[in-house]
């Protein structure tokens, strides 16, 4: 499976989610049970540091997971683009990653 290429847009200082639904080839459910994952975005891929997403499966057997940052990790970011990327590791410990891409973060005026 190759990761789907997905920008996402974060509003700084503001609670953060978002939610995938993860499929096989065939386009029914990834059946997630027993998985594992983690999510994390950096600000460029030869950074040495990230910053990781709170990865829940929302719905194992309908293959539906979600991201969230709180509203203090939001503040701590800075305006600019990064890249992030979501693996799922499967029972056997294979690491697949899903979905991919750049993450913007938007100041606030409030």
């Amino acid at each position: 499976m190759a990761a789907i290429p997905v920008n996402i847009l974060i509003d700084k200082g503001a609670d953060y989610g978002v939610t995938f639904f993860i499929t096989n080839k065939d386009g029914t459910p990834l059946n997630m049970s027993g998985y594992t994952g983690s999510a994390a975005m950096k600000q460029s891929y030869s950074a040495t540091t990230s910053v990781p997403f709170t990865l829940e499966f929302v719905n194992r057997t309908a293959g539906e997971i979600a991201l969230a940052l709180t509203d203090v990790e939001t503040s701590a970011l800075d305006r600019r683009r990064y890249v992030y990327d979501i693996v799922l590791i499967d029972p056997n410990g294979h690491k697949t990653r899903v979905i991919m891409g750049n993450a913007e973060v938007s100041p606030g005026v409030s």
